[in-house]
């Protein structure tokens, strides 16, 4: 029985190990596949050597003992996992060497050894517990069963239970406790158990203003003078005033205005992602007739916005919990714009779109949320020949399969693509092309493509009962991206081929 318990706790921590060291390393390499598929690599090669070591030993040592030793080795490895990936990732970050590698060296250094320690306890085990030929296979059987029953513990008690209610250190170290503890227990020595309890429980706690791991992210909050930033994985996402919440944010979120622009009638408008609600709280304070209605995925960027960005309760803004185009899909409401600002970051400032809101289908999506004139606001982080330009031309070429018109906007101070996207129904218009009997400011703008002046002369045409509280909303508009007119070169993306989250640069 001790066996068959020491195979399962092996099972369930080379998974915790597996799914924390990810969430480390996040921090500094981004919420990519990068990330993962290092991780998952070193782990199947750790595996890979110990059980190799595990069945050479084996066939030496038929004792429970040797698999205590290797529990406990592991556990002991297990507690530099934090402290190894906080050294690798510092100093990764700090150099371009050797860039696309980087995620899996520093997933090596940090997991590698515990892991490959922890595989050699399921052959140690099958040996231990085998005494003749003819039931070695139903022991062999019986113990990966019951190490990979451990396994699934362990992915599902990582999210569920421990990072809901403990901290990455914490539960690093109550796992390597424990396997030090059962390593320690299956050599009977009081003493040596006696050391292990008071090393696997030394707390160790970072003091920042706001810290917090999310089932999606690590989710800082840091001030610096008047200014209050949100990070995710060490990526500024959002910066407000301290001194007039209501103001800050990025350059790009600028553009989050145009919409109204090209129809100033927009009453109802959909925000995919929170972050520190720069977009919802300008909507509020400038749109008195505004609703607002806001979905993110993240629980905890919902508390954090609220408890440290100033989110107002106010009866015209709605917060729900929820994948965007899980919500797009299963509702019906219809929107005057709807504007994505929802993306995973990644290395130095890098960001990755979610796959799924950025093809084809998930587009087509959208369109039909729309009202006719309604814009589709769509943020990227990259620059054409720049840094993501394969993703931006892709996203380009299959916002214009969908939309009747395409605007791409680049932000100067920051490294941000802004595209714009009106639905201009034909069927639904009027047979002069209007909607509805009437040309803009209350109908869709019929003379795309325009050019920066006209963008300007539609901003100074607005009435007084729009207000666009956006002084640098017309220089914005000259802005545009090489990307506008440069030869499309890009492949539409669809939910069978969209290789937005692979990294890459």
């Amino acid at each position: 029985m001790i066996a068959y318990s020491a195979a399962a706790l092996a099972g369930a921590a080379v998974m915790i190990y597996e799914l924390l060291a990810i969430r480390i390393l996040q921090r500094y390499f981004g919420g990519t596949m990068d990330v993962w598929a290092s991780e998952i690599a070193v782990c199947l090669g750790g595996l890979a050597l110990g059980y190799a070591i595990g069945g050479r030993l084996a066939d030496r040592f038929r004792s429970q003992r040797i698999v205590g030793i290797f529990l406990f080795g592991a556990g002991a490895a297990g507690l530099l996992i934090h402290p190894l990936a906080e050294w690798a990732g510092d100093a990764f970050v700090s150099t371009e060497l050797l860039i696309q590698w980087q995620p899996l060296m520093a997933a090596g250094v940090s997991t590698f050894v515990p892991i490959a320690a922890l595989g050699t306890v399921m052959p140690l085990t099958i040996g231990a517990l085998s005494r003749d030929a003819d039931h070695a296979g139903r022991t062999a059987g019986r113990v990966a069963a019951v190490s990979t029953l451990g396994s699934i513990v362990g992915v599902l008690v990582t999210p569920m239970l421990l990072l809901r209610h403990f901290g990455i250190v914490e539960t690093l170290n109550f796992t390597s406790g424990l396997l030090i503890l059962a390593g320690a227990l299956m050599q009977i020595q009081r003493r040596t158990v006696a050391v292990v309890l008071t090393a696997a429980f030394i707390p160790a706690f970072g003091q920042v203003q706001f810290e917090t791991y999310s089932n999606y992210h690590h989710i800082l909050v840091e001030d610096a003078g008047d200014v209050r930033a949100l990070l995710f994985d060490n990526n500024q996402q959002s910066l407000m005033s301290l001194s007039d919440p209501s103001t800050g944010g990025f350059e790009y979120t600028d553009y989050f205005h145009l919409p109204l622009v090209l129809d100033p009638k927009i009453t109802r408008v959909l925000f995919l992602g929170l972050g520190g609600g720069t977009g919802p709280k300008s909507f509020l304070r400038n749109y008195p007739a505004m609703r607002v209605e806001v979905v993110e995925i993240d629980p905890e960027v919902v508390k954090v916005a609220k408890q440290f960005f100033a989110i107002p309760d106010d009866p015209r803004l709605s917060i729900q919990v929820a994948d965007a185009r899980t919500y797009l899909q299963r509702g019906s409401a219809r929107y005057g714009a709807i504007l994505m600002d929802a993306y995973a970051s990644g290395p130095r400032g890098m960001a990755y779109l979610p796959y799924h809101l950025a093809t084809q289908e998930f587009f087509t999506i959208v369109w039909e949320r729309l009202d006719n004139g309604g814009s589709f606001f769509f943020n990227a982080i990259g620059r054409h020949n720049g840094d993501n330009a394969e993703v931006l031309r892709n996203v380009l070429v299959t916002l214009e399969s969908v939309f009747q018109a395409v605007y791409v906007f680049e932000a100067r101070t920051s490294i941000n693509t802004v595209f714009i996207a009106q639905k201009i129904d034909m069927g639904a218009l009027d047979a002069n092309g209007l909607r509805e009997g009437k040309t803009w400011p209350e109908g869709p703008w019929m003379a795309h493509p325009l050019s920066g002046a006209q963008w300007q002369e539609l901003i100074g045409g607005l009435g007084p009962g729009v207000m666009v509280g956006v002084p640098n909303l017309p220089q914005r508009v000259t802005q545009f991206s090489r990307a506008q007119t440069a030869r499309r070169n890009g492949v539409v993306l669809t939910d069978d081929f969209a290789p937005t989250d692979v990294g890459g640069r």
